[in-house]
């Protein structure tokens, strides 16, 4: 077997292991992108919530009001946590798929190095047989011509 086409099977796998990472990395963005949306909206309307003039408010509205602004505070943090969290994952992903095609392009220059020194010696066997074969021939033509005596 030739030695580039060992490659193949290898560069296949790298490939296939490479499409893999880049559709982790693509859900983890998904992800991320989606926690962002909800952290975003949370804060909207913790805002606009503690913004919002309440009329004629009892002790126990103002004490309820107080409880529910700081409920919304937890959950911002908390959704502040899984947003960070997933900027955490998808930075790992992001260098699983760096080191991937880098172990990809590795295999890749290895088989075209392979495949360069594989063409040299084919072109210097094919240069070889092209030079035995001119040199039969001329040697032909000169046995043609000693048998002929020189007779054209």
């Amino acid at each position: 077997m030739i030695q580039s086409k060992r490659f193949d099977p290898l560069l296949k796998r790298a490939q296939d292991h490479e499409d893999e990472v880049a559709r982790d990395l693509a859900e983890r963005q998904r992800t991320l992108d989606t926690h962002l949306s909800r952290l975003d909206e949370l804060r909207r309307y913790a805002e606009e919530y503690a913004n919002a003039q309440m009329a004629a408010t009892s002790p126990a509205q103002l004490l309820n009001r107080r409880a529910f602004l700081d409920r919304l505070d937890s959950a911002v943090a908390q959704q502040s946590q899984t947003v960070n969290s997933n900027r955490e994952k998808v930075e790992a992903e992001r260098a699983r798929l760096i080191l991937a095609s880098r172990d990809k392009a590795v295999l890749e220059q290895l088989a075209a190095s392979y495949r360069a020194q594989e063409k040299v010696v084919t072109d210097r066997r094919d240069q070889r047989e092209m030079d035995d074969l001119g040199a039969r021939r001329s040697r032909q033509a000169q046995r043609d011509d000693s048998d002929t005596g020189g007779i054209a």
